[in-house]
């Protein structure tokens, strides 16, 4: 029973850290958009034993003049 408790928390607090690592997020992609910079997401697809497993590339472009 701990255990499975154990993993009920571990993945409440695993929610709540991707909650908050998502409004960082959002607010860097909105300070960048101030900064009169794009932002480029890339979603890129890593194999692994357990699956595909998706990840995110970042970047950002000047608007006038293309990638930085």
């Amino acid at each position: 029973m701990n255990i499975e408790l154990s993993a009920l928390e571990e993945r409440a607090e695993a929610q709540e850290h991707m909650a908050e690592a998502l409004r960082i997020l959002n607010a860097a992609i909105r300070r960048t958009h101030r900064a009169g910079l794009s932002v480029r997401v890339e979603v890129l697809t890593m194999y692994s034993r357990e699956g595909t497993l998706p990840q995110l590339e970042l970047g950002t472009l000047d608007r006038q003049h293309g990638a930085i």
